[in-house]
């Protein structure tokens, strides 16, 4: 799957097909669409959300929100789709689902 498919797909069908993708794919996406947006830092944005997540989670504020706002804050371009912080916040919570249960898996 493109990353331009990814960002047009409807959304009930993007779940699905993200609970299947590899890591390395989703990360992909996910790289791709930060570039798109100004961005090649997403080592410093996986960064951001994992932090603020550890910090803000305790206090009942939904990770998804917590996670579409970084992004939001971070990126330096203005969305040109109204879902496409949404979108990458699904993927970005996909990857961290997916590498927590690997590491979980590994011990």
């Amino acid at each position: 799957m493109k990353t331009h498919e990814v960002i047009s797909i409807k959304e009930a069908e993007l779940v699905a097909k993200l609970k299947v993708m590899p890591i390395d794919e989703l990360e992909s996406h996910a790289k791709q669409i930060v570039k798109d947006m100004g961005s090649d830092n997403y080592p410093g944005l996986m960064r951001e959300i994992m932090t603020a997540i550890k910090e803000q989670a305790p206090e009942g504020n939904s990770q998804f929100q917590i996670i579409q706002a970084i992004i939001r804050e971070f990126l330096p371009n203005e969305a040109y789709m109204s879902d496409i912080y949404a979108r990458l916040a699904a993927i970005i919570m996909m990857v961290l689902s997916k590498k927590f249960n690997d590491t979980l898996n590994k011990l």
